[in-house]
């Protein structure tokens, strides 16, 4: 029976390797193009409006832009210049303020273009793993592993930077692969720039710099066996593109580390403060939820490739690979253990050795590749019923927030009507709020500190303005259905009638 079923797969691998280059170019962005837009449109997420989180940053731009009377070269001086005091992410302001300057606050033609760069990142990935000698259904495999599941967030949300740095580390890599291939110097050019255009969008695919460069000594040596004048030869061979990856690696750690600083990045390193159960327990959280079905699968797939020992321990070099990419983001995360949109890049060395590698590796046959392959295809699953659950509360709890600022809109625009907004101590939620009414044309929304038991304007030319609770005439904040409740504001709501609007809650003065 197995002997059959395997001769049947091995069957319908033979029919899709006679494809020729054109037509499978055609079914695989077909497929993608389907997988995404079909998910995105069909959940609805491109349609959600805002969301209180990072997209509030377009009103922003928007404001600045026709309020404020600001040229766009402004804008970038500004968010470029403010950014680079905390983070290096210079690619990704210029980026945002130019969607703004081009779509205002469309967040649905945002949207589009967010779903076609995942589309991308599928489809170069696939390639890479083409290039790797995988067959197109591994390929496949490979691709889906990297961004489907709790990462799968970045097919929708407008703020993460993980979508686009994706899709040019694959771009950088499937030249590289090109290069090495053909060896022909313009795709090694090219491969550099994809790179560092990558890097300069978020600094932990920085950190994915080291094992590219490996890489590339692997495909060296790969056939040959490893002696340091064989490893120093490799490196002769191909010191150019080397020296290229690590002077970009080098000054822009060296930016980071000693003129920037790295204050701001509250997920990095060893800190002091944190004791070492914390960090055990966020690291357990966060392998019973964003990283379970990775952890879990992970064991089965040790598991099977243990029954081959005498094999895997000639995998130093794959191994050696697979960590490079995986240490130094577990490092950069150390303090809060990586989740959602977080495993990326991270999942990219696990997809690397367990399908890339586990894959094509030769030992693994009969029952035991059955299983293999049955794993990674029920590991898709677990992670495929994760991206629609996601993107379903993605759309209801945006269609919430649009139902509620909608509403609060008609019932204050065009009087002197107060509207307090309590949702710290998430501030991109108040911002969020002071942005879009300003556009509306309305400029009465006030916050709710509560600590400090205050009414505060909290931003814009009159932050520092307060207001009585009697003045306030609607108040919003979040309910539990939300994630980012944490607590009831300790304000007299007696004289309010209620509105629930599905994650946010209304409540309107009588």
């Amino acid at each position: 029976m197995a002997d059959r079923l395997i001769g049947r797969v091995q069957g319908f691998y033979k029919r899709l390797e006679k494809l020729d280059g054109r037509t499978e170019a055609l079914l695989v962005w077909g497929f993608f193009s389907v997988l995404v837009f079909g998910v995105v449109l069909g959940m609805g997420t491109p349609t959600s409006g805002f969301h209180l989180v990072d997209d509030w940053e377009f009103a922003k731009y928007v404001d600045w832009m026709t309020l404020e009377g600001r040229s766009v070269a402004d804008c970038l001086r500004e968010a470029v210049g403010y950014d680079l005091t905390m983070r290096f992410r210079p690619l990704y302001y210029i980026n945002r303020v130019l969607m703004a300057a081009v779509f205002g606050i469309n967040l649905t033609a945002m949207s589009v273009i967010k779903a076609a760069e995942i589309v991308a990142a599928f489809v170069l990935l696939y390639y890479c793993a083409r290039h790797m000698r995988c067959n197109m259904v591994y390929a496949a495999l490979f691709s889906l592993t990297v961004l489907t599941g709790y990462q799968s967030a970045v097919w929708w949300k407008l703020g993460p930077q993980e979508s686009y740095d994706i899709m040019m580390f694959a771009l950088g890599f499937w030249l590289m692969l090109k290069w090495l291939r053909t060896g022909r110097r313009w795709y090694a050019a090219a491969s550099v720039g994809a790179f560092f255009l990558m890097s300069i969008y978020k600094e932990p695919f920085i950190l994915l710099l080291p094992f590219v460069g490996l890489y590339v000594l692997y495909e060296e040596m790969t056939g040959k066996k490893v002696t340091l004048s064989a490893l120093f030869a490799a490196v002769r061979r191909r010191l150019p593109y080397l020296m290229a990856l690590g002077l970009m690696f080098a000054a822009e750690m060296f930016l980071i580390v000693f003129v920037i600083g790295t204050n701001n990045y509250s997920y990095v390193g060893l800190d002091e403060s944190v004791t070492l159960e914390q960090y055990a327990q966020a690291w357990a959280l966060a392998a019973h939820t964003d990283l379970k079905w990775y952890v879990r699968f992970g064991w089965l797939f040790i598991l099977l490739f243990l029954t081959y020992w005498e094999h895997v321990k000639k995998l130093g070099w794959e191994i050696l690979l697979a960590l490079s990419i995986i240490l130094p983001q577990c490092v950069s995360y150390s303090k809060t253990a990586m989740t959602e949109r977080y495993l990326l890049p991270a999942v990219l060395g696990f997809a690397f050795f367990f399908v890339i590698v586990g894959c094509n590796f030769r030992p693994l046959s009969g029952k035991r590749r059955i299983a293999y392959v049955l794993c990674l295809f029920l590991m898709l699953a677990a992670h495929g019923r994760v991206v629609l659950r996601e993107a379903a509360y993605f759309t209801y709890r945006g269609e919430s927030i649009r139902t509620m600022m909608e509403s609060t809109l008609a019932l204050v625009k065009g009087t002197d009507k107060k509207v307090l907004s309590c949702f710290a101590p998430n501030l991109e939620g108040n911002r969020t709020m002071y942005y879009w009414f300003r556009l509306q044309g309305y400029d009465e929304v006030f916050y709710w500190e509560e600590e400090e038991k205050k009414i505060n304007r909290s931003f814009g030319p009159r932050e520092d303005e307060q207001a009585a609770f009697e003045e306030i005439d609607v108040i919003v904040m979040y309910n539990r259905e939300d994630r980012h409740w944490c607590y009831e504001p300790s304000l007299d709501l007696s004289g309010f009638t209620e509105k629930v609007c599905g994650t946010i809650t209304m409540y309107v003065r009588d």
